[in-house]
């Protein structure tokens, strides 16, 4: 199930989201010459440094817009119930208690001894 999209911060993302994406395409682009051009000399490790660098910086970039997944996936959790031969998964909304938050003492089925 996805999740509902404000459409104006959305709009807002498109928009900055593409100027900077294009800023990172120009960036990229504007390095490959300088492995064709005479006037720069560069080892192989030079190259892996570099590119390593660029791929951790995406691997972090990425990692952060996940976690905004990923917290819906946490937001979810198991229940059991007897008489039910499996364990269902249900979305927790912290905003609204549930029945099981709701219990009185008196409900409480627990032995003293």
């Amino acid at each position: 199930m996805e999740r509902e999209v404000n459409e104006e911060k959305r709009n807002k993302f498109i928009e900055f989201a593409g100027k900077r994406v294009n800023n990172v395409l120009h960036d990229i682009q504007i390095l490959e010459p300088m492995a064709r051009s005479n006037s720069y000399d560069f080892t192989r490790q030079d190259v892996e440094e570099m590119f390593n660098a660029i791929q951790d910086s995406l691997n972090d970039a990425r990692e952060e817009f996940n976690k905004k997944f990923e917290e819906k996936a946490r937001s979810s959790k198991k229940t059991f119930s007897f008489g039910n031969s499996s364990v269902s998964t249900e979305m927790v909304n912290n905003d609204i208690p549930s029945e099981n938050n709701n219990m009185n003492s008196e409900d409480d089925n627990t032995i003293t001894v």
